[in-house]
């Protein structure tokens, strides 16, 4: 390198900021997926729910 300590800082400075770009990418691809787990969980629980009231409302029927 050329030892020039205003170009180091430069290029330390850019390195950083790519690095927190790339953290960043990761932690919203993390909170999307964790979204999304939410999203399947509530459904799935509503569907549950729906299916055990109507399993009840026929063995009342009867």
């Amino acid at each position: 390198m050329t030892g020039d300590p205003e170009i180091e800082r430069n290029v330390r400075r850019t390195v950083g900021i790519a690095a927190l770009r790339r953290i960043r990418r990761i932690v919203d691809a993390e909170n999307a997926a964790e979204a999304d787990k939410r999203r399947w969980a509530r459904r799935l629980s509503i569907i549950f729910l729906l299916a055990a009231l109507l399993a009840l409302a026929c063995i009342m029927i009867r």
